[in-house]
């Protein structure tokens, strides 16, 4: 912006002042720029700030003392001129904002005004050059000559001579001349050298190049010349340099400084002109200067070293400049060390006042011994000029004299000892035998304090010092310590020895019998040694002196035990305290004459003792010396004692063995058993067969911490084979491993009875796999399993027909029982074992009759059954009742027995199912009393038609009798037991008598379990008569087990032989499928048996796994999934499973409702028809759900759902229920319909509803039969929801036209490929589904009839390509009244199916405006 400025009267001016006329700028002002500068706006602002507090201030304080009118004056005045101001200052402030091209176009205004000024002062100093100096001007005359010389020589020859004479130098004198000037000048330097009186320091000389120079060595350097050949002219100083330097404390520069040497070099310079002997006067004068100097330079080291390094040591005593300076070193009182009068040892530096020439002179006080010349010489030598190497040179000589004298006192102690002195001035004491270089006691002096130090590797710091302090009191005091030293040498010798065996060392051992036992009467040098493998033994190693020799050591060996009394926490008691005997190859088993030697009770060690030299020298300052005897002692007691336990444990418990025997190269132990003691239950003749097959037990300890014992069984003639590469041998050997625990003794009882518990565990297996080998096995067994492993540990059995599962027998010794687990192997490992539903009752049967084949026999049978049983579908599921948030379990597997396996159904029904031999099964309904039909089992409630879905599954192959109408017409008549008995005595001679049965030819005949095999079939109630109950309640009959649990808690019922029947005996009364099979491993149970002690029977003690835990099946959960559909189902891909070809149409059996309790034979193939997942029979694909589910599924759910039916209908206003004289066949009625549901007759497996109108309305055949399609397939079939029925009930209730309407949009979903046109697919929705908007759980019924009516559909988009097709729910409401159709509004959460509500509530919007209600509606 342009520059402006406050006024004198306060008012805003450009900076140039009033005028605008453009000035001048000042000369030499570059051009272009203003003429004058501006103000900051910001400050222009401050300053007004400023000005207008000012006045205010002022006001603040005139305005008191004026009046009123003057005060109102005053005021007015002010804000006028602070207004006009301020505006002024608005007004700039918006101007400044346009200022910047206002400023540009200033400034080239203002340059342009420059550049005319410039021109005009231009012209107008030319014009005045013209007029004024330029009138009289004149041209000089040509130099006519000189640009002749110039330009025809080419030079200027006219300049004066007087110039070259004194600005150009003359030529200088030749190579030739110099050489020559300087020879002649060297002799007449020798000359006078010659002539003149030369001092014999000086005799240091060089003459050269004209100069001598003179050099004293550590002093100085002087070079001199003459100017002339007269004797007369005195000698010339060209050059001065001192030599004098103090390389520790100068750091590399001159001790002298430049105007020192230039004084000296004047003084040097006068005296050579003035004295008649000018160069000894020289040398004089150089000479003691440098002495001076050299003498300040010692006394700056001696500060420097007490500053720094050496501090008290050394002392300044005295220093006197240019004369001397005393040193004292080794004050004792100073160093603390002693107290009273010391010597103390000076070192003196001093300058000879007699003769001055002499160097610089030392003497020490009290005067060197005349011990080493060489010592002596350099401790009077200064030359090298350092106090530090004078002082050490003078300590290094007075220190060899003390360990001198030192050493004199030793060899008083012992004198057959060599005691070496290195140059170091250190002493090394060899006080032991044999001698080690790691093992000297060093001594050396402190060449600070002059104090004696000794350093011993391996000895406290506290020791050391204690050593220092007694031989610095007294040097003599050194033979006490050798003494001591030498028993602590041998007890570290000790412990080096033992450090890399599992020992512990101690000096002491605290006894609570110290004081009467002979271990307090030790030697006090004495080390105990506790084995840590084995805590209550010691070993003592007791050293003595020797006294023919003061460097030896003599050592006695004990062997210690203790005893910790149990309970008591004090120290531990001795027991046995006994030395080693002198010859220790008594105690090494099978060892030759010529080995080493051991040691014995007394071993001196000695230099001649080879035997402990070490094999290859260690390195220095590590113990080196190994004792070898004391390793073996420790190694050998280590390694025997633990078999000495094991020992004396066998001996304890009366184990006959062959005590501790070497094996090998005498480098192992072993302990061998001859007989082992026979364990609990075991039969005379299993102990007989196993003890002739035991070859060897013998114990061995493994392992480096020789704490694992391993014993080795070998046995022969194993009664089995298996097919394990293993076991071809014809000796089996078995491996027992125990690991000794550390709270107890290597070797003590508790290993001797675990290995008796695995011998017994060994026997009892034994005798179960003898009986095996023995038993004779069907052929069908030898194909169905084989023998994988016995290594008389645990028995190895697989079965199947790929020999793909696996059953482990083995006995358990803590609980006293065999232990069975279950697997896979082979392709079918990391699959589940279908047997691990009853894995519980197998190890419950097996224990009580340990019969292999019996239990092969049962696997053989159950097998298949399982098989089937495994694939029904056992996860909880939500949304199946009311209740849509609890989960209810499908199918409830519990086994009964290892043949009777109880399956709940959602906690409503229940089906028994008796495994037989010859591929057949038995099932009936659980729900009706093992002992009266009459009778329903609490919680459980019969499934009608159950018989009659049954026998669709009877081959008829299998059962060509079929029974009778009348036999399930009548039920069974009473029976007494004697008749029965009477009849199976019967049965049981014919059976013997091997007489062909009736229909027996091409049947597998029922058969039932021997008597030690009771947990069989369900019995049949004409095997019981009516009043059997009262009959079972014996007095050895545990009454409590008849009442089956109920089946909410699905607890298992008492299996039938727990009750003491023995199920499905094949009489022609009891079932008319067969009778007794005489090649049937099963034997026929007499009913006397059924009042003795109930053998078989788990006893009921409490309920089953599945009883403690509601809504969770036993079975293993891995063999089950949930089945959401099709897509996701893992029976999906079994749906090409059909019924059999070979079955019989079903016949018409009247509805007897205890015509289920008969068990119905299935073969396992139709049971694994009945059980596995298939598609609903009779139904088109299309129409099929997703969900897939076995026939048993389909018919329990159809009959779950027939009765959820019949309580609906009567809920339901709307509905009005009829009487039907059909049995299991609802009928009821609405206002214009009427309704008959039953099962389909054909297949049982679905529910049909058969819809007829009342009168002739609008309903068509088509209409009709799309709601009855629609309720088979979408309502009462899989997967059978109580909601969905009840939705589909309330619409049946509805008004004639929205039924209709809902027909309609059933037929869309049910036939779309009928609708082409369509773009989207249409689903009713009977319940709420997950992705529905929250409007009630999902789950929740989805049709809501009032006023208004309320239902859900899903749209599903319809798309040529496979993939995921775009689906949305949408909520409908139909008001009645009015007739119009719009969606719910309910709120959504923020997803994509908001824009699809939108779209779907515009298209609802339109449909009502092109189709209004019409006025009959």
């Amino acid at each position: 912006m342009a520059p402006v400025q406050i006024g004198p009267d306060g008012q805003l001016v450009p900076t140039g002042g009033p005028t605008s006329a453009p000035q001048p700028p000042p000369p030499g002002a570059p051009a272009g720029t203003p003429a004058t500068h501006g103000v900051r706006l910001s400050l222009l602002i401050e300053f007004l700030l400023q000005r207008t507090y000012h006045e205010i201030t002022l006001l603040a304080e005139l305005l008191p003392r004026k009046t009123d009118m003057e005060r109102k004056i005053e005021i007015v005045q002010f804000a006028s001129r602070t207004r006009q101001l301020f505006v002024r200052l608005l007004a700039l402030v918006k101007w400044a904002s346009n200022a910047g091209k206002v400023e540009k176009c200033a400034m080239i205004s203002s340059f342009l005004d420059q550049q005319a000024f410039l021109f005009v002062d231009t012209a107008d100093r030319l014009a005045s050059l013209a007029r004024d100096a330029l009138v009289h001007a004149r041209l000089p005359s040509f130099a006519i000559p000189f640009a002749i010389d110039v330009l025809t020589t080419g030079s200027y020859p006219r300049l004066p001579t007087c110039i070259r004479d004194k600005i150009i130098p003359p030529d200088p004198i030749t190579k030739v001349e110099k050489q020559s000037t300087l020879s002649q000048l060297n002799q007449i330097l020798r000359h006078r050298l010659v002539t003149t009186d030369l001092p014999p320091q000086l005799a240091n000389l060089t003459v050269a190049n004209g100069r001598v120079k003179f050099r004293v060595e550590g002093e100085f350097e002087a070079t001199l010349t003459v100017m002339g050949d007269d004797p007369d002219i005195p000698w010339r100083l060209l050059k001065l340099e001192v030599l004098v330097e103090d390389k520790e404390t100068g750091d590399g520069r001159a001790l002298v400084h430049s105007m020192q040497i230039n004084f000296i070099h004047e003084l040097v310079q006068s005296r050579l002109f003035a004295d008649e002997k000018p160069l000894q006067d020289m040398y004089s004068c150089l000479h003691s200067f440098c002495l001076s100097l050299q003498l300040e330079v010692l006394y700056s080291q001696t500060l420097m070293l007490v500053r720094e390094r050496w501090g008290d040591l050394v002392q300044v005593e005295r220093y006197t400049p240019a004369k001397c300076l005393t040193l004292s070193v080794w004050n004792q009182q100073i160093l603390g060390r002693r107290t009273g009068t010391a010597s103390v040892h000076k070192v003196h530096i001093k300058i000879d006042e007699a003769d001055g020439s002499k160097p610089l002179q030392i003497s020490h006080e009290p005067p060197l011994p005349a011990c080493d010349s060489k010592l002596i010489e350099r401790a009077m030598k200064i030359d090298h000029l350092s106090v530090e190497k004078l002082l050490i040179d003078s300590v290094h000589a007075r220190s060899h004299q003390k360990l001198q004298e030192l050493k004199a006192i030793l060899k008083s102690y012992n004198p057959g000892d060599n005691y070496l002195t290195s140059p170091a001035k250190i002493l090394h004491l060899l006080f032991s035998t044999p001698f080690y270089a790691s093992e000297c006691l060093h001594i050396f002096v402190d060449l600070h304090s002059g104090m004696f130090q000794p350093m011993l590797y391996g000895i406290e710091q506290s020791t050391l010092d204690d050593i220092e302090k007694s031989i610095n009191d007294d040097m003599k005091r050194i033979i006490s310590w050798l003494q001591q030293l030498k028993f602590w040498l041998g007890e570290q010798r000790c412990r080096q020895s033992v450090k890399h065996l599992p020992t512990v060392c101690c000096d002491t051992l605290h006894l609570s019998n110290a004081a009467s036992h002979p271990t307090g009467s030790l030697s006090k040098h004495r080390l105990f040694i506790r084995l840590t493998r084995l805590p209550q033994y010691y070993i003592v190693v007791e050293m003595f002196d020797v006294p023919s020799c003061p460097t030896e050591l003599e050592y006695k060996y004990y062997f210690l035990s203790v005893s910790l009394l149990e309970g008591e926490d004090g120290p531990p008691s001795a027991q046995l305290l006994q030395q080693f005997k002198p010859n220790l190859e008594e105690l090494v088993l099978n060892t030759t004459p010529g080995r080493a030697a051991k040691p014995g009770a007394k071993r001196k060690l000695s230099g001649d003792q080879g035997a402990i030299e070490p094999k290859k020298p260690k390195r220095t300052g590590e113990m080196c010396a190994f004792n070898k005897v004391l390793a073996h002692l420790v190694a050998m007691c280590d390694t025997n004692m633990p078999f000495i336990g094991l020992r004396s444990e066998l001996s304890n418990m009366e184990i006959p063995h062959q005590g501790v025997q070497v094996e090998g190269d005498s480098c192992s132990h072993a302990i061998r058993i001859l007989k082992i003691p026979p364990g609990k239950g075991i039969s005379e003749e299993t102990r007989k067969v196993l003890e002739r097959s035991l070859l060897d037990c013998t114990f061995r300890l493994q392992g480096r911490n020789n704490r694992t014992w391993v014993a080795e069984l070998v046995f022969a003639n194993c009664p089995l084979t298996s097919t394990s590469s293993k076991e071809q041998a014809s000796t089996r050997h078995v491996y027992l491993t125990y690991e000794n625990p550390l709270s107890e003794p290597v070797g003590g009882r508790k290993v001797v009875e675990t290995f008796l518990n695995d011998w017994n565990s060994i026997a009892q297996l034994y005798e179960c796999v003898l009986e095996f080998a023995r038993s004779h096995m069907p052929s069908y067994l030898s194909l169905f399993s084989e023998i994988r492993l016995y290594n008389y540990r645990k028995l190895v059995l697989c079965y199947g027909s790929t020999k793909g599962s696996s059953i482990t027998i083995q006995w358990n010794s803590v609980t006293q029982r065999f232990h069975i687990s279950l697997g896979t192997v082979g392709p079918n490992s990391g699959c589940s074992n279908c047997h691990n539903i009853i894995l519980h009752q197998l190890q419950e049967m097996f224990n009580k009759i340990p019969n292999v084949v019996q239990l092969l026999q049962v696997l053989y049978d159950t097998q298949a059954p399982l098989t089937a049983i495994n694939k029904l579908p056992t996860v909880p599921m939500l949304g199946l009742t009311q209740r849509t948030n609890t989960a209810y379990q499908c199918f409830s597997i519990l086994p009964q027995s290892p043949t009777h396996i109880r399956l709940a159904f959602r906690n409503m029904y229940c089906i028994d199912i008796y495994c037989r031999s010859r591929g057949v099964v038995a099932i009936r309904d659980g729900a009706y009393s093992l002992f009266d039909n009459t009778k329903i089992v609490e919680g459980f409630y019969p499934a009608p038609g159950l018989k009659t879905f049954l026998n669709m599954f009877v081959d008829s192959n299998q059962d060509p009798r079929r029974r009778s109408v009348n036999e399930d017409d009548n039920p069974p008549s009473p029976v007494g037991v004697d008749v029965m008995d009477a009849l199976m005595t019967q049965l049981q001679t014919q059976a013997s008598q091997g007489q062909p049965q009736p229909g027996g030819a091409g049947g597998y005949p029922i058969t039932s379990p021997p008597a030690s095999y009771h947990a069989g079939v369900a019995p049949s109630p004409s095997m019981m008569p009516t009043q059997s109950p009262g009959n079972i309640h014996a007095a050895s009959s545990p009454s409590g087990a008849l009442r089956a649990p109920s089946p909410a808690s699905f607890g298992p019922t008492p299996s039938p032989s727990s009750l003491g029947i023995s199920m499905g005996q094949t009489s022609n009364f009891a079932s008319p499928h067969g009778t007794l099979d005489p090649s049937s491993p099963y034997a026929m149970m007499s009913p006397s048996q059924r009042t003795g002690t109930w053998p078989g029977s788990p006893q009921v003690s409490g309920p089953s796994p599945a009883a403690r835990m509601p809504g969770m099946s036993p079975a293993n959960p891995s063999l089950h999934s949930p089945i959401p559909d099709a897509s996701h189902s893992p029976r999906a891909g079994t749906s090409s499973q059909t019924m059999p070809t070979n079955m019989p149409p079903p016949r018409k059996l009247p509805q007897r409702s205890w015509a289920a309790s008969i068990p119905t034979i299935l073969t396992n193939s139709a049971l694994h028809v009945l059980l596995l997942p298939s598609p609903t029979p009779c139904l088109v694909p299309g129409l099929a759900g997703s969900y897939l589910c076995s026939p048993l599924e389909r018919f329990l759910g159809s009959v779950i759902m027939r009765r959820h039916l019949q309580r609906i209908i009567q809920q339901e206003p709307n509905l009005q229920i009829l009487n039907s004289s059909e049995p299991g066949v609802i009928t009821f009625k609405t206002e214009v319909l009427k309704c008959r549901v039953a099962l389909n007759p054909k297949t049982y497996q679905t529910l049909q509803l058969k819809v007829t109108p009342e009168n002739t309305g609008p309903w068509s055949q088509e209409e009709l039969q799309v709601l009855e399609k629609f309720f088979e397939t979408r309502v009462a079939g899989p997967p059978f929801k109580y909601n969905t029925l009840n939705a589909f009930t309330k619409l049946l209730g509805a008004p004639t036209h929205i039924l209709r309407d809902c027909v309609r949009i059933m037929k869309l979903e049910l036939f779309p490929d009928q609708a082409t046109q369509l773009k989207w697919n249409v689903q009713f929705c009977l319940t709420i589904p997950p992705s529905a908007p929250p409007i009630a759980p999902p789950g929740t019924i989805a049709v809501v009839l009032k006023s208004k009516m309320l239902f859900f559909l899903q749209l599903t988009q319809r798309l040529p390509v496979p993939q995921e097709p775009i689906s949305i729910i949408v909520p409908i409401v139909y008001d009645m009244a009015t007739g119009l159709t719009q969606q719910a509004d309910i709120p959504r959460q923020q997803s994509s199916s908001g824009a699809a509500a939108l779209m779907v509530s515009s298209i609802l919007k339109r449909f009502n405006e092109m189709h209004p209600p019409r006025p009959s509606e």
